[in-house]
This record gives C-alpha cells, sequence and structure tokens, in this order.
C-alpha cells in the first residue's frame, strides 16, 4: 500500500453504510490506518443490518486509502469494504453491489458519470423551517450560511459541488454535485449528507433529508443525472442508442427501482403530491412530473435525469439498481415509449391511466414489485436483498399499527 498523508491526524473514522443506507462508523487510532486498509478492523457485522439487527457477526472494515478525508480537529474519514473474517468481501455490503454491477456493464458505461441535485430542509430547535426564503432566493438567511459553509467542507474534502440555492419551500435547500464516477458518487453523497447535517448542529439547526417533513410543503427529492459514456444525444437532438436503452430500461423498471429510489413510507408522500413530483412511469424533455426527464441542453451538458429518488435512498442500491435496469434496456433493445409532454394546460396523469402506468402507491407495493423483477433482483446478492426487503416491511407493519393525530382528530368522535 502506498503511503498515506495522517500528518496532523490522531484518529480514523472507518465509515460503512448498512443495508439501509445508514452511515456508520468505526474510529480507530491514526497509528492502526494502515494495518486496517492492509488487514481489515474488526466490528460487529451485525450493526449492517440496521436497527434490525439480530445476531453479533465478526467481520472486517478495510478502509480504501484513496477515500481519505481530514475533517478537522484531528479526524479523517475513510469509506471502508466489508471483509469475512477469512478476508473474502462479504457479499451483501451495498457498496459491492455497485463496484459489480459497473464491472459487469464496463464495455457500455465506462466512463459514465452521475451528479445530483441533492434537497433537503433546515430547521431550528422546534423542528420548524429555520427561514422564510423561496425559490432561488437572494436573501442572505442563517440557512444560506449554513449550506454555503457546508459547500467549502465539502470542496475541500474533495467533493466537487456544481451550486447551491433555496428551493421552493421555507427553510428548503438544494445542493449540486458535479459528475463523478457511479462509486465515487454514491460515496459522496453519503459524505454530503454528513457534513451537512454537522454543518447545521453547530449552529444550532437540523438538516432533513427526510422525503416529505411536512404535509403542506413540497417534498425534497434526489435527482440523479445520468452522463456519457460519448453523448447522451446526436447532433439532431435525438437520443443516442446507449441513452435509448439506458431510459428505455429504466422505465420498464421503474416499479421495482421505487423502492430502491423512495425506500421508506414516507418517501411515497413525496410522490403524487404536486406538480414537481414524478407519479407516472413516462419520460419527457419538457414535463416536471416525468419519472425520467432529458435534458434540452446538448453536449457534455445533456443528462438523463432520474427524478424519483429521495435522499433516503442507499446511493449503492439505488445506482446499482439504474444501472442494471438501463444495461437491460440497452442489452435487450427495449422499445422505448413516446415522450409524455407537458403542454401549456400542463400534464394530467389521470385522463392517460388507461396507457401511462402510475409509480407505486405504498412501500408495499414497490417491495412487490422489487421482488416480481428478475433483472434488478438478479443485480443483488440474495443476503443483501433479503435483509432489505425484511427491514423495510417491517417499518411498513410498523407504521400500519400507528395511530395518527390524522386519525384522532377525524374518528374520535365521528366513529
Amino acid at each position: 500500500m502506498a503511503a498515506v498523508d495522517l500528518a496532523g491526524i490522531e484518529w480514523v473514522r472507518l465509515s460503512f453504510v448498512d443495508v439501509f443506507g445508514t452511515s456508520n462508523a468505526v474510529q480507530i487510532p491514526a497509528s492502526r490506518f494502515a494495518a486496517a486498509a492492509e488487514h481489515g478492523a474488526t466490528f460487529d457485522g451485525s450493526a449492517l443490518e440496521g436497527q434490525f439487527r439480530h445476531l453479533e457477526s465478526d467481520m472486517l472494515l478495510r478502509p480504501d486509502p484513496a477515500t481519505l478525508v481530514d475533517l478537522g480537529d484531528g479526524i479523517a474519514r475513510a469509506v471502508c469494504t466489508v471483509h469475512t473474517p477469512d478476508g473474502n468481501r462479504w457479499p451483501a455490503d451495498p457498496r459491492l453491489a455497485l463496484e459489480r454491477i459497473v464491472a459487469e456493464g464496463a464495455d457500455v458505461i465506462e466512463g459514465m458519470t452521475v451528479a445530483t441535485e441533492l434537497e433537503f430542509y433546515l430547521l431550528d430547535d422546534d423542528d420548524v423551517p429555520l427561514d422564510g426564503a423561496g425559490y432561488f432566493d437572494e436573501t442572505e438567511t442563517a440557512g444560506s450560511a449554513i449550506v454555503r459553509a457546508a459547500a467549502q467542507r465539502l470542496v475541500a474534502s474533495g467533493v466537487p459541488v456544481d451550486a447551491w440555492h433555496h428551493e421552493t419551500g421555507p427553510g428548503q435547500y438544494e445542493l449540486d454535485l458535479a459528475p463523478l464516477d457511479p462509486l465515487r458518487f454514491a460515496d459522496a453523497v453519503v459524505l454530503t449528507k454528513l457534513i451537512v447535517q454537522a454543518v447545521a448542529r453547530s449552529r444550532g439547526a437540523r438538516a432533513t433529508f427526510m422525503a416529505r417533513p411536512f404535509a403542506e410543503l413540497p417534498g425534497s427529492g434526489l435527482h440523479l443525472h445520468q452522463r456519457g459514456p460519448g453523448t447522451i444525444v446526436d447532433g439532431k437532438g435525438n437520443l443516442t442508442p446507449l441513452s435509448r436503452g439506458l431510459v428505455a430500461g429504466q422505465i420498464a423498471h421503474a416499479r421495482a427501482l421505487s423502492a430502491l429510489a423512495a425506500p421508506t413510507v414516507n418517501s411515497y408522500k413525496r410522490l403524487h403530491a404536486g406538480p414537481e413530483a414524478p407519479s407516472a412511469i413516462v419520460w419527457a424533455r419538457a414535463n416536471r412530473r416525468a419519472l425520467i426527464r432529458v435534458s434540452r441542453y446538448s453536449g457534455a451538458d445533456a443528462s438523463i435525469e432520474f427524478r424519483g429518488a429521495d435522499p433516503a435512498a442507499n446511493p449503492y442500491l439505488l445506482l446499482t439498481g439504474l444501472l442494471a435496469a438501463g444495461l437491460d434496456g440497452f442489452e435487450q433493445d427495449l422499445d422505448l415509449p413516446q415522450p409524455a409532454e407537458e403542454t401549456a394546460g400542463g400534464y394530467d396523469a389521470v385522463s392517460t391511466e388507461h396507457r401511462i402506468e402510475p409509480l407505486p402507491r405504498s412501500l408495499d407495493d414497490a417491495l412487490d414489485a422489487l421482488i416480481a423483477d428478475d433483472t434488478v433482483v438478479d443485480a443483488f446478492d440474495d443476503q443483501l436483498l433479503g435483509r432489505l426487503v425484511a427491514g423495510r416491511r417491517a417499518e411498513a407493519e410498523a407504521y400500519r399499527g400507528h395511530v395518527t393525530q390524522w386519525e384522532r382528530n377525524r374518528y374520535l368522535d365521528d366513529a
């Protein structure tokens, strides 16, 4: 292993995500980092099951030295891969799933990059939006200072930031990450959420990446812009063969992808919820409610934008599913439906329900679609998928048994 500069570093945070995308870490003295990178550091692998863990299991974390970043105050962070005690990669590691699909599709997608628009709310101590600024508002607020500071820390940590701005909701912001290769992109999304939350806490605020934290306000999305390899559109503005295949595959497997893109019960309160949220399985160039939007830019700025994800998604699993679906569309030469463009009068999904399939309306529906889709299922190890589905089913079941204030208001006197 090449020497790693640990000057000024006392502790290294060995970071990994569980199957649900939650970031976890073990901290080791900097003096142990080289040995951990070569041989692995021991930890309780049941943490990979998230809050639904059952049995302890001996596992190893092996940090990738190329991902080491200085977080300040003598602490560094490195992204890890998960290994079994015999040194082999653990097949249910979410990062391994993405590595494998990238390797399997290398002949087709080598050079592909992904960028994102990451939306979130900043809240005060009472969980109220931190400010009342509006869409692209130029007003300087406590929230804008937090996002700017987070963006500066991200750039210093090697995460390229294209821009940030106020979003539609009060206290809602969007942070745009520049294009990266799929693995580095997923790593960057995890780090971005951690840094935004840390900066917000340091300034007495709270950052939430919940899909829809307020019933009366817009939800937050994680829009993925897929670019290259090569061009997305030709000189006449038409999709290239690879781009057609990617869009066709992601449309064909859209219902299964929803379980990865919109992974919580709350996610489905964002979908179908307004003019900016996707609801139908359509693609377009100009349609705010389309699941996939092909930008009208040309050259390097052109992208295939997947709009069905929210920030709760595990970025490793989401990208694995999107790539598996897109590669299937290209390799099987799947038919691409006609685009469903928005007109001056808007787009009415209801009036076209007989020919346009809606996205799932609940997490259970999405999980049913996932396990019924052989193409997407085959992209994941059985252990990983089993843990994911079982955990999300348990969440859905717990939610069904929860009595809400809305129900009390509606039925206490009227039932």
